[in-house]
């Protein structure tokens, strides 16, 4: 990542005269990878910026966000200090957004803003994943999506893995849900792709390669 640097100058207090330049390299805000169908827009949908991270405003989708930017309280933020990746959604019918009230279980920290290469999988599985049990995570927003739906399919898996985490088969966050009872998708189709935002400072992201697949 190419990111924009803040520079101060500080005052030495033994020279009163001399100024010191202090700089403090990191962009803002992140990206995302994004699963949606939104009626009406679909491939020409577009989300918020800021700390949005541009899928925040885009109706029936789910979001695993790379959060690289702390937005401070005064903003009206309820955003953490550290890189992190989270999942969101607000189900299928309202507008997604970043912020906790559609935090489905709880951010996971990671450096992600460190100018090195980093490799990400997301899979999910149709069942509840034993094997994943201590690297998961839950909380009440999740409660609405933990049933079967109308064609008997159950709770499932849904995980991210990180880096080392890739080959030692251990996802840096999983959560269990229902994604067919998460989303509306119409015969379980959806668009797929990658979102990305910024405010006062600028941060870009290369996406190397990238590959869908529904095979392990």
């Amino acid at each position: 990542m190419d990111q924009s640097q803040s520079c101060t100058y500080h005052v030495d207090p033994n020279v009163a005269l001399k100024k010191h330049k202090s700089c403090y390299v990191h962009g803002g805000d992140g990206f995302a990878f994004v699963l949606h169908h939104h009626s009406g827009a679909n491939e020409t949908a577009l989300g918020k910026s800021g700390q949005q991270l541009g899928y925040g405003g885009i109706p029936n989708s789910l979001a695993i966000e790379f959060d690289t930017w702390f937005n401070v309280p005064d903003q009206n933020s309820d955003d953490v200090i550290y890189d992190h990746i989270s999942i969101h959604s607000a189900g299928g019918l309202k507008e997604n957004d970043s912020g906790y009230s559609t935090a489905l279980g709880h951010w996971r920290n990671a450096s992600l803003a460190d100018g090195k290469m980093h490799q990400v999988k997301i899979k999910y599985l149709p069942h509840v994943e034993h094997t994943y049990l201590e690297f998961m995570s839950a909380n009440e927003y999740l409660i609405p999506y933990l049933k079967k739906d109308g064609n008997g399919r159950g709770i499932g898996t849904l995980a991210i893995f990180l880096d080392d985490g890739i080959v030692s088969e251990k996802p840096i966050l999983a959560v269990p849900l229902t994604l067919s009872v998460l989303l509306d998708l119409p015969s379980g189709q959806a668009y797929a792709g990658f979102t990305a935002s910024t405010g006062l400072k600028w941060q870009k992201h290369d996406i190397l390669n990238w590959t869908w697949s529904n095979v392990e």
